[in-house]
């Protein structure tokens, strides 16, 4: 996962807050390390600024780079160049792109994707009828793939039982998840009573306004 630092740029006469993070951009046969800056309004910086579809775009096209060629050059301005060997990526497209928008939501004081699944994981241990379960596996879903794992917050399990509860009994997710039977079903639940009656908050996600705001 990625370091994310907060800065900001000032903007008609207002500070926009933003987040910097590293990533990759292709530049003919060279991938360039250089800073991705999100802001709060909704642009974001890495090498001119851009809406999200416009960054949307760029991944698409592997001008924002996240898939690396055995023996690609890159480069860091001011460092120095090198090679890529055996080169795995921590991301894909789809991922950053939603893990860009999920910045968006919280430097606004919005919920992300992972707040979401949490409140949605919330409704179906209160009422668990299959509604709730499409709700639950749509919210999950959602969260970028790359940020899934730590959506309650849990080392030990990581996510396993909201992917129990999102597939059901029999069912699968679609990035491979499952079959679960009835014995995972039934522990998922009573894993998350635990929590409850341990008094511990129930999902260990940021706590809402921690994050820099525009105003």
């Amino acid at each position: 996962m990625s370091v994310h630092t907060r800065t900001y740029r000032d903007g008609d006469g207002e500070r926009v807050f933003g987040t910097r993070r590293s990533a990759f951009i292709r530049n003919g046969d060279t991938y360039y390390l250089t800073d991705l800056v999100v802001y709060a309004d909704g642009l974001i910086d890495c090498w001119g600024l851009a809406t999200v579809d416009e960054f949307a775009r760029k991944l698409r096209s592997g001008r924002v780079a996240t898939e690396f060629e055995e023996g690609a050059r890159a480069s860091l301005h001011g460092v120095g160049s090198w090679r890529f060997a055996d080169p795995r990526s921590s991301t894909d497209a789809e991922s950053l792109l939603g893990e860009i928008r999920d910045e968006i939501d919280g430097l606004n004081g919005r919920p992300d994707s992972g707040d979401r699944c949490r409140a949605a994981l919330e409704a179906f241990l209160d009422d668990s009828s299959e509604d709730r379960r499409a709700d639950l596996r749509a919210a999950y879903l959602a969260i970028p793939r790359t940020r899934r794992a730590f959506v309650v917050g849990d080392m030990d399990n990581k996510d396993r039982p909201v992917r129990i509860l999102a597939a059901g009994v029999g069912g699968t997710l679609p990035d491979g998840g499952g079959p679960f039977d009835e014995r995972d079903h039934a522990g998922a639940p009573a894993h998350f009573e635990r929590e409850r009656q341990a008094g511990a908050r129930l999902f260990g996600g940021p706590v809402r306004g921690e994050r820099p705001r525009t105003s």
